[in-house]
């Protein structure tokens, strides 16, 4: 941004747009994109799914060209170099970290790191000593001559962070990095993106989780192909992760007390209550005759009353225990 070298722009997007043909329908992932990222910052980007996040996050790492737009990576507009050159770009300026971490199965960790360094033209000695190297950075030193087979998930995602880290690449690219972790294995993981960061890694971090996001210096959020927001993670943190943990939170309190009183609101208007608030059997006027003591289909839905005042069988005594139940049909033989 200024040319004091303080504060220097990394990746900037103006108009960034990829639209996708699919049989007679035009899809646009990115429908004009404007983003600043700046040196050692750190960035999350997060959106729900088909907001364009995975389709920004291929246009930054050069793994895709746009439709139109322009995209200037470290000075340099990338939107109209060569395949070439974008590969060069892709090995040299960009690291990256996937959720699925792309281990070769067979190769130690070691030699998984080295893979960047090989398609670079770097000799083998210079490979395993930058590896190596990488591999320290991510406390799995002990561990280098492990396959992935021999490694928890989370050791597994380090190798995949060192290989993403030995060519000392401008930008660290991660997609969903904690996707396939637990949540303490996650931390762990974090903690590592952590210390890059304040060692001066410029990170970008694709992810769906607020708590991931949260680890981050800012949040751009991304919904049908536009930026919908970009701000600091505190004040994501206040308006963007706490709004959504706390309003279904305000809203079920009301939910429960509302069955409590429903009886008394429903029992209240009858006229049986005001007329006699404790009918028995000598003093409570008889019903109109019913020839059976089934109630009619529609007094439920109408007037709901609560087990005790379902209707008896002929010839029982009904309980005096609920005031406002109907007074009882006298049997059709007299009581003999």
């Amino acid at each position: 941004m200024s040319g004091n070298g303080q504060m220097t722009s990394m990746i900037v997007t103006r108009d960034l747009r990829k639209d996708y043909v699919m049989g007679t329908e035009t899809v646009h992932a990115l429908a004009g994109v404007d983003i600043e990222i700046l040196r050692n910052e750190y960035v999350s980007i997060m959106g729900p799914s088909g907001s364009g996040k995975s389709t920004l996050m291929n246009m930054i790492g050069c793994l895709d060209s746009p439709t139109s737009g322009e995209y200037v990576l470290n000075g340099q507009a990338v939107q109209d170099l060569s395949d070439d050159n974008l590969a060069r770009i892709r090995n040299r300026e960009i690291g990256f970290v996937f959720q699925t971490f792309n281990l070769l199965p067979r190769a130690t960790a070691l030699h998984n790191v080295e893979l960047p360094l090989i398609y670079a033209g770097v000799s083998s000695k210079d490979r395993q000593r930058r590896a190596a190297h990488a591999l320290e950075i991510v406390q799995l030193a002990d561990r280098m001559d492990h396959k992935p087979n021999e490694l928890s998930g989370g050791q597994r995602q380090r190798v995949a962070i060192a290989r993403a880290l030995v060519n000392d690449p401008s930008i660290l690219l991660a997609d969903e990095p904690t996707g396939n972790l637990d949540s303490s294995t996650s931390e762990e993981i974090m903690d590592v993106f952590d210390t890059l960061h304040e060692n001066g890694q410029t990170i970008i971090m694709v992810t769906h989780e607020y708590d991931i996001a949260a680890r981050s210096q800012r949040v751009i959020t991304l919904v049908d192909g536009k930026v919908e927001a970009q701000m600091s993670v505190d004040y994501y943190l206040a308006r963007g992760l706490q709004k959504p943990t706390a309003a279904p939170a305000a809203a079920d309190p009301p939910a429960s007390p509302e069955p409590e009183p429903a009886p008394s609101r429903e029992a209240d208007p009858a006229p049986s209550r005001e007329a006699d608030p404790a009918p028995t059997l000598d003093t409570a006027p008889a019903p109109p005759p019913q020839t059976t003591p089934a109630p009619p289909p529609t007094a439920a839905p109408m007037d709901p009353v609560p087990p005790e005042a379902a209707p008896p069988t002929p010839g029982t005594r009904r309980p005096i225990s609920n005031p406002w139940a109907p007074p009882p049909t006298p049997p059709a033989d007299g009581g003999r």
